[in-house]
């Protein structure tokens, strides 16, 4: 009978201790968003969408064991990385133009020693960046010459001297080679990010430099590989990295996801289809992000069905895109504070005479964050306008695979893809 209550006290036990809290206090900033997201293999995941009080206070539980970066992002784009080995972190701030300079840790102290880390990264810019070309601008002999390697001296051995902990020591790590595979300058630095790869537990994921590795360890293959053939290289690279760390484990879908995601899929879509049709044809268990990423790559095709939109408030009676009826909808995604969206607009409006004179319709959904500006800017437009201030969070940009505004779908009665452009010339053009 005791056996039987061992298993859900051990869960229990497991369950609790993954928990932290991440909590903060936003001076200027009272009763508005904040959304709070860690890295889950290697992709910010979005954990909370809370709002501060009136004296900017908000806080939210992180529900897992981890080890890595939790971000703090306002839908304004400002954002705030703190290092955490699975304890509370807690910090105070001020929004605006001194929302880093003003930052106090309160509690956390893998990110107070971090901070030791980021004030050392100006003096190391310096002598990686700088010190080289003033060095052959004068002679050993210079009296500036010798001033600048007895500071080069200086910076190396508070680097040397520097002691942390292990996870600080392990981003450090990270940190390090990153720089160094985007220099160029460590020729063995792309098989030392293999190594990392290859070995690494899920730190490495949950680190924040994930995909910067996996851009560095392409962008190295592109450089020296033979061949002129950029999608070629990009196949041969992808091959090489799956096969040293098994398309068939995480690590490996993690990495195959996230070139998915950084390879453009309207320049390069055989790559896209060779690792599609690779991953629906694998019988081990693929990652939510796969899927996720895969699905998504053959749901927004020509000729399927775009998902439905259901909005928090109807909008002109409708509850939804699909209640929408038009003998073609045009979908635009745009956004208030965006420049190219702005010079979009009246083009719109032109092409959207003639459009509903024939039966057509638009719904236009707005990454804003500020709810004041996206009704500002949308008073004057004669279309279905909607959204869910949630800027680049917007599920909704998620589901139609949107990542840069203006992007138009155009559909037609029974919500499937015709066309997918970025500028209304494009449809005109079309017609013609």
């Amino acid at each position: 009978m005791k056996n039987k209550f061992i298993l859900p006290l051990v869960v229990l036990g497991s369950s609790v201790f993954g928990q932290f809290t991440v909590s903060g206090q936003l001076e200027n900033y009272a009763n508005k968003s904040v959304l709070v997201k860690i890295y889950e293999n290697s992709d910010l995941k979005l954990i909370k969408n809370t709002k501060t009080d009136a004296q900017g206070n908000f806080s939210a539980n992180v529900p897992k064991e981890y080890n890595g970066f939790v971000r703090i992002d306002l839908p304004t784009g400002e954002n705030l990385s703190l290092l955490t080995d699975n304890k509370n972190l807690k910090f105070k701030t001020v929004a605006g133009q001194d929302f880093m300079n003003r930052l106090e840790i309160i509690e956390g102290n893998t990110q107070k020693e971090y901070n030791k880390i980021i004030a050392m990264q100006p003096l190391n810019e310096v002598q990686n960046q700088v010190f080289p070309y003033l060095l052959q601008a004068y002679k050993p002999t210079d009296e500036f010459y010798q001033a600048i390697i007895k500071e080069q001296n200086r910076i190396n051995t508070l680097n040397k001297d520097a002691k942390y902990s292990g996870l600080v020591d392990y981003i450090k790590t990270l940190n390090d080679l990153k720089q160094a595979a985007q220099s160029g300058k460590d020729t063995q630095a792309v098989d030392k990010i293999v190594t990392h790869f290859v070995n690494d537990d899920d730190r490495l994921e949950q680190s924040g430099t994930f995909t910067d590795l996996v851009f560095a360890y392409v962008n190295t293959k592109l450089s020296t590989g033979e061949g002129d053939n950029i999608e070629e290289k990009l196949i041969a690279a992808t091959d090489e990295i799956l096969a040293k760390t098994d398309i068939t484990t995480a690590r490996g879908q993690n990495i195959l996801s996230t070139l998915l995601n950084i390879v453009p899929k309207d320049q390069y879509a055989g790559f896209h289809k060779k690792y599609v049709d690779k991953v629906n044809g694998l019988t081990c268990k693929i990652t939510d992000q796969l899927k996720k990423r895969v699905g998504q790559a053959t749901a927004m095709q020509v000729g399927s069905k775009v998902p439905n939109i259901t909005f928090d408030k109807a909008i002109n009676g409708k509850k939804s895109l699909y209640d929408i009826k038009a003998n073609q909808k045009l979908i635009v995604f745009w956004a208030s504070w965006c420049p190219a969206c702005q010079q979009e607009i009246p083009y719109i409006k032109e092409f959207y005479k003639d459009f509903k004179a024939k039966g057509g319709e638009i719904v236009a959904i707005s990454l804003d964050f500020d709810e004041t500006a996206f009704k500002d800017a949308t008073k004057d437009l004669p279309w279905y306008n909607y959204t869910d201030l949630l800027r680049w969070d917007s599920p909704i940009a998620e589901q139609f695979s949107v990542s840069s505004t203006p992007t138009l779908f155009l559909v037609d009665k029974d919500n499937k893809i015709i066309k997918e452009v970025h500028h209304i010339s494009e449809l005109e053009a079309a017609k013609k």
